[in-house]
């Protein structure tokens, strides 16, 4: 009897010190932090990725917003959600909504309208607005938004209308077709600079690739290094060849293809693309030292991402439900996108299915958002 009691007298000790055990060891890891990195190149869900670093501080210092942390990420489409002031990222594939702090002003009376364009810069996002009264002169604004973290980091008010918008270093460079003039500022300013390029060249597009600015320029569709002087506010353009009149323009004067400059693994390539149907796309590739465009069939594996006819990016070879040596595209029409393979000259449209309903279709403008362009 005096053994048992002693034996009761103890539980209630040894009860205390398992209870307090497992306090003590849930604050660990199951797996080394140094881990993560590996872990995290495996996830294809951006809601799984944020949980992981969500799990504990040491995930969370290992788990920095890198692109290569984020390389397996699919890509993402920006799109209303459920009314058009606020927004959220789809997964296309696994058809997820994730929701995130993002939302439009409405506008504040019924004479008070706004137009909103949307320039996908990867991960991050370029939103120009025109604000305003009816029959009173509009403001217009420009913010660079990076999409996980919120952070805003650049905002002003550019003095004309763009086609184009370009992360090129530290600078913002805008542009509209046909145009003479190109628009920079920096970052963390507010003024903006115009840069002129001489007669008769006129800009068509501009793209940076391996921290070079190239243009496609008019007339001819001439290849040339654009270098800006920030003293003189000049262009200046170092013409490379490549006349494309010839080869893509004049054998469809009737229906003249589309354009576009575009980056493939570090490689210069054009875009061309001829609204038949079905459609049809063409990608060359720059030949730096036979000094000409070539026609290519295949991008290695890899894919590219238009939207609304603006080059967006590309993903290397081996997403997850990703087709590779393939195009996608979205447009303004109806919030669904598009696949065309360079393989076969397939031309697949594929229905948006949102949850629930939640995005209107009808007023739907998808924009591509690359998280692992971060």
């Amino acid at each position: 009897m005096a053994a048992a009691n002693r034996r009761r007298s103890r539980s209630p000790q040894a009860n205390r010190r398992r209870s307090r055990s497992p306090p003590a060891t849930a604050s660990l890891p199951y797996f080394p932090p140094e881990l993560m990195p590996e872990v995290a190149r495996r996830l294809t869900s951006l809601q799984d990725f944020f949980a992981l670093r969500a799990a504990c501080r040491a995930y969370r210092a290992h788990l920095p917003l890198t692109s290569s942390n984020l390389a397996s990420q699919a890509p993402l489409l920006f799109v209303p959600f459920e009314d058009t002031e606020s927004h959220a990222l789809f997964h296309p594939t696994l058809r997820r909504i994730h929701r995130f702090r993002f939302h439009r002003t409405p506008p504040a009376s019924d004479d008070e309208y706004t137009v909103t364009e949307f320039h996908s810069l990867g991960c991050r996002l370029a939103i120009y607005e025109i604000r305003g009264l009816v029959g009173q002169p509009s403001l217009c604004s420009l913010s660079i938004v990076d999409l996980f973290t919120g952070e805003q980091t650049f905002r002003s008010s550019p003095t004309k209308g763009m086609s184009r918008i370009l992360l090129y270093g530290d600078l913002v460079l805008t542009w509209n077709y046909f145009d003479r003039a190109i628009r920079y500022c920096h970052l963390a300013a507010a003024d903006w600079n115009v840069a002129s390029i001489i007669e008769p060249y006129k800009l068509h597009g501009l793209i940076c690739v391996n921290g070079v600015l190239y243009a496609l320029v008019t007339p001819g569709y001439i290849l040339a290094v654009v270098e800006l002087s920030e003293n003189q506010n000049s262009v200046e353009l170092a013409l490379l060849g490549g006349n494309l009149d010839a080869l893509t323009v004049h054998m469809h004067e009737e229906c003249p293809p589309q354009l576009h400059l575009a980056e493939c693994c570090g490689e210069l390539i054009l875009i061309s693309t001829m609204e038949f149907d079905p459609r049809v796309y063409h990608v060359f590739k720059w030949k730096f030292g036979e000094v000409k465009w070539e026609r290519i069939t295949s991008l290695g594996g890899c894919t590219l991402f238009l939207a609304d006819d603006r080059f967006v990016g590309c993903l290397g070879p081996h997403h997850k439900d990703i087709r590779g040596d393939s195009i996608y595209i979205t447009e303004l029409t109806d919030g669904d996108w598009y696949e065309y393979s360079l393989d076969d000259g397939s031309f697949n449209r594929f229905v948006a299915e949102y949850p629930g309903g939640a995005v209107p279709k009808d007023r739907c403008t998808p924009v591509w958002v690359l998280p692992s362009m971060y």
